[in-house]
């Protein structure tokens, strides 16, 4: 049995990782989920992969995040300004709100968005009110982009101690992770599969980086990924 057929034998929870600028990753990825027409019950993420499991379960294609994706600039998003974080953050949330459906109600597929509440010092997870305002949270990372407040709190990055998003994940749920290779020290670790019952985990290496000054290489980034995953998907369990 290759790893596609065990992926359609029962359903799965997708989980995406945080992974400084890893959205283009993350969308090779799914293309190739898509062509084996493997389709999550849940998705959840952090970071990058929280933005990138908003779009999906939004109802975006690969092929539509590969479009938007790519066509992104700094300037789209680059709003310095004085705070605890170099940039804003709100032409960030004015982008998702093009990609995003505008509120967790309207999602196409159930979504958990991970984030770091700044004053509890723990994960909370997102999954109501605005999709690209929990995004932009999950986003924050710390030092680059300001903390968000959401309903009275303030939060930061999910990747802080929530690599995976899989915080509010049931330990007995199948689950499929995608994880990018930790880029800077607030990420926690590669899950444990202790943990859960059955997991699934494809972290690729020898990958491009990209970031705000290297969006050029996303199309490079977006065909690796998609290559080998789709070899990951079709190799024996």
């Amino acid at each position: 049995m290759i790893k596609a057929d065990l992926l359609h034998a029962k359903p799965f929870t997708l989980s995406l990782s945080s992974g400084f600028f890893g959205f283009f990753a993350h969308a090779g990825f799914i293309k190739a989920l898509e062509e084996k027409n493997l389709k999550p019950k849940l998705i959840v993420g952090s970071s990058a992969g929280a933005l990138t499991a908003a779009c999906y379960a939004s109802g975006l294609t690969a092929n539509d995040m590969s479009k938007e994706f790519t066509q992104i600039k700094k300037t789209d998003f680059w709003d310095v300004g004085l705070g605890f974080g170099l940039v804003r953050g709100e032409k960030l949330e004015k982008l998702f709100d093009r990609f995003m459906s505008p509120d967790f109600s309207k999602l196409s597929t159930p979504l958990q968005i991970s984030a770091f509440d700044l004053f509890a010092l723990k994960t909370k997870t997102l999954n109501s009110g605005s999709v690209a305002k929990a995004a932009r949270a999950s986003c924050a990372v710390p030092g680059l982009f300001h903390p968000v407040r959401i309903d009275k709190r303030t939060y930061l990055d999910g990747g802080v101690a929530d690599k995976m998003g899989l915080s509010s994940v049931d330990r007995s749920d199948f689950v499929l992770c995608h994880s990018l290779g930790s880029t800077n020290g607030f990420e926690s670790k590669r899950v444990n599969r202790k943990n859960f019952k059955n997991l699934m985990q494809l972290e690729l290496k020898n990958i491009s980086r990209s970031g705000p000054d290297h969006l050029h290489v996303g199309p490079e980034i977006i065909n690796q990924v998609h290559v080998q995953t789709k070899a990951w998907l079709e190799s024996p369990v």
